[in-house]
């Protein structure tokens, strides 16, 4: 059965602009349309974090178990390394999984992965139909945001912010700004802050989320979907050097063939472009135009130099809104 919604109590508040500010999690939540985050107040479901840190430490020192593990997708893979060699790009490294690869993995990976696996279903159903249930009310009555979402378009992420074999060991760079494409993303802390939102109505000022929080952020999916009246959150994550943190991330997205423009019944609250409006793309495009612009942040892919005009978010905004 699905957590209670009472678990994720919206008040309207504003973001404080105080550059590096705390966000008061008794007080703040995610899901209103000024405020794009919210926090899970004493979650029922809990990261495995040892699991975790295990994980990563095996695979640091048995190279052919990461082989095979990223042989079950050889596309991308799914233990990501960039930060042992670019300096520039973000320093950490990435788990990502879906519920769909699971089973393409090797059997002692799944065994090894099992306690993560259970956790992160576990995570699906407590938060994931209340979460979408709040995104309807917010997208205006009689919208049900959960029939764009019946594929089980999630991702999971695990991230190590490594204080061993990175190349640039004193950056701040955990992960550089940027929005996510999805409808929310539900991210499980360790303990150890580091991640920010920006402030929407003072950009470049960043609020620092306490480290034990567990948050919800609107992505870009959620934005449009809802026709502008979910506000998507951008974020970052700065490192202390020296210090490890590991987080675990549950991405939720819209079913790739749903169009990406306003659902039926929404009245848009600020205008989009022709392409938007239209309802001529669909989320798989959008998340292959997003994914090639975070794959170079993270150092995974390269795009010429030329063709960086500006920040990720900078082009999404003016592909979505007129």
């Amino acid at each position: 059965m699905a957590a209670s919604v009472a678990t994720i109590s919206p008040i309207n508040v504003a973001l404080p602009h105080n550059h590096q500010e705390d966000v008061d999690t008794t007080t703040t939540t995610i899901l209103s349309p000024d405020l794009p985050i919210d926090f899970i107040q004493d979650p029922t479901v809990k990261a495995p974090f040892e699991a975790i840190q295990r994980l990563f430490d095996h695979l640091r020192s048995h190279p052919s178990d990461v082989d095979a593990i990223n042989s079950a997708y050889p596309k991308r893979g799914i233990l990501k390394t960039a930060a042992v060699l670019n300096p520039k790009s973000d320093q950490k490294f990435t788990f990502d999984l879906s519920p769909h690869r699971v089973d393409c993995l090797p059997g002692e990976a799944q065994q090894r992965l099992s306690e993560i696996i259970t956790f992160f279903e576990a995570a699906a159903s407590a938060y994931v139909e209340d979460l979408l249930s709040a995104c309807s009310n917010l997208a205006g009555p009689g919208v049900d945001m959960a029939k764009a979402h019946t594929n089980r378009n999630w991702n999971f992420r695990l991230c190590d912010y490594a204080t061993e074999n990175i190349a640039n060991p004193e950056s701040d760079n955990g992960c550089g700004a940027h929005t996510d494409y999805g409808t929310f993303t539900i991210i499980f802390q360790d303990g150890t802050p580091g991640l920010e939102i920006e402030d929407p109505s003072a950009p470049t000022g960043w609020s620092l989320v306490p480290g034990d929080a567990t948050i919800v952020l609107a992505g870009w999916c959620a934005a449009i979907l809802s026709g502008g009246r979910i506000r998507a959150a951008r974020h970052r994550v700065r490192r202390v050097p020296g210090v490890r943190r590991l987080s675990a991330v549950l991405f939720v997205a819209p079913d790739l063939d749903v169009k990406l423009t306003p659902l039926p019944g929404v009245k848009p609250v600020r205008p989009f472009t022709e392409r938007i409006s239209s309802g001529e793309e669909d989320v798989a495009w959008f998340k292959e135009v997003m994914g090639k612009r975070w794959r170079h942040r993270e150092g995974n892919e390269d795009i010429p130099e030329g063709e960086l005009t500006g920040s990720q978010d900078d082009d999404i905004n003016k592909l979505v809104w007129a």
